[in-house]
């Protein structure tokens, strides 16, 4: 018998989808469900830190047929018809995505009957099944990705169509991954000056063009365990070569190594690669230096427990431990991976955790998440607003780094790639000073 999950932090396969299709511009999602489902993923999203700019709809504003009991009974398929046909007239959009829920999948209304209406009347309307009950918000943006890209995207295969330099950047989920926007950004940057074009795909910039021409890109790059499977159906369909990356390049040490690996994948100049890293190692012991003095008055170098999703995790870890010398605890990987990759993360992950004494945790489960921080006894806590009750319990301090976000507002922060090391370092260092701080002024007062 499945146990129940307190308080989890992965929301459903339509979630997944419609934050999706809330980060790319001209794109418009309309729920075919009851009203529950866009009510939930919009209160969730709030708690993201980053659900303020994602996009340019958000909120109440995403379309929804919110069907009721009538529909279930006898079916909702006239109901979305008008609701379709409302849209288009009311928000303007280069494509309408009709995403379905449970209730109406369950019921077995003729989705693809009505997006095919609408697009005989000249509408750009697809349809992409994403009930709930087919998996988790991860799931949502596997599907997404492929059912956008299925319908829209140019058929173009031949090497010979392909553009030279350009890249894709998969597997960053939009408002799960609070730093979605700044790390895209950042990776953007960092390709693009070295020579590479660069489609995000979310985000700032990215249009219903940059999905037509997925297929014309040299490389695709992943992120995350969520985009190797996107990668490898890309390159079945347009014989897209990809770099399988499963986590996000965390500050310099990382970010020299994925840049080495890339270089050697998609053909960069080695001597250019090199003299970046060069430069920017340089710019991360200066300011090492700077903080040298602080960093041990102030007691940085705590006793700490990670807490996030794996692609986030694995990187932020090693620049703690290994480059800025705190002492690690546990680690606690959040998202729901799929047992073998639990098993892949084990291995190649556990043996330098084991060095360090470190225990790795699968858990979604704040109920157990909070035993397994207490059982540790950090000195502090690296996760989500979901932490702060632990925190608060064993008198820490807490930096918010993952999804849901409560006391943080984030527009294009990012700890990826050069420079997110020294970014990582300020705001630890602002928490902990800003917690020692507090108590020391309510100790004085009382």
């Amino acid at each position: 018998m499945s146990q129940p999950i307190e308080r989890a932090r992965n929301g459903c396969t339509l979630h997944g989808a419609l934050k999706a299709a809330k980060a790319v511009q001209g794109f418009i999602p309309i729920v075919h469900s009851n009203a529950g489902c866009s009510i939930q993923e919009h209160l969730g999203g709030r708690f993201s830190g980053s659900s303020f700019g994602a996009g340019h709809l958000g909120g109440f504003e995403v379309p929804s047929s919110n069907i009721q009991e009538k529909q279930i009974i006898f079916g909702g398929t006239s109901r979305l018809r008008e609701q379709i046909k409302n849209t288009v007239k009311v928000l303007e959009g280069d494509l309408y995505l009709v995403l379905s829920g449970c209730s109406t999948e369950i019921v077995g209304d003729d989705i693809p009957a009505m997006t095919k209406e609408a697009r005989e009347q000249g509408y750009p309307v697809i349809h992409i099944g994403t009930p709930g009950f087919r998996g988790s918000i991860y799931d949502g943006y596997k599907l997404f990705f492929k059912g956008v890209v299925d319908q829209i995207a140019e058929p173009k295969t031949e090497v010979s169509e392909k553009v030279p330099g350009l890249v894709n950047i998969i597997g960053i989920i939009p408002e799960q991954d609070v730093l979605w926007e700044g790390n895209l950004e950042k990776l953007k940057t960092l390709l693009e000056s070295l020579g590479l074009k660069v489609n995000t795909l979310f985000g700032f910039g990215q249009s219903i063009n940059n999905w037509k021409d997925i297929g014309l890109a040299e490389f695709n790059i992943t992120f995350s365990t969520w985009g190797i499977e996107i990668a490898q159906y890309l390159e079945e369909k347009f014989g897209t070569q990809f770099l399988g990356l499963k986590s996000l390049p965390v500050g310099a040490d990382e970010t020299s190594s994925f840049l080495r690996k890339a270089s050697e994948k998609l053909g960069l100049n080695l001597n250019a690669v090199e003299n970046l890293i060069a430069v920017e190692q340089a710019r991360v012991s200066y300011n090492l230096r700077k903080i040298t003095d602080i960093y041990f008055t102030q007691g940085f170098q705590k006793e700490f427990v990670l807490v996030g999703e794996s692609s986030l995790v694995i990187g932020l870890w090693k620049l703690l431990y290994n480059q800025l010398g705190l002492i690690s605890k546990a680690v606690v990987v959040t998202d729901n991976l799929p047992e073998g990759e639990k098993e892949l993360l084990n291995k190649e992950f556990g043996p330098l955790l084991a060095e360090s004494d470190t225990q790795l945790f699968f858990s979604e489960d704040s109920a157990e998440i909070s035993d397994i921080i207490h059982k540790y006894k950090p000195e502090l806590i690296l996760g989500s607003s979901l932490e702060k009750r632990a925190a608060s319990e064993l008198g820490i301090p807490l930096l918010e780094v993952a999804y849901p976000l409560s006391e943080r507002v984030i527009l294009n922060k990012s700890y990826v790639s050069f420079g997110g090391d020294i970014e990582l370092l300020q705001d630890l260092g602002d928490e902990i000073l800003r917690f020692k701080n507090k108590n020391h002024a309510l100790t004085n007062f009382t």
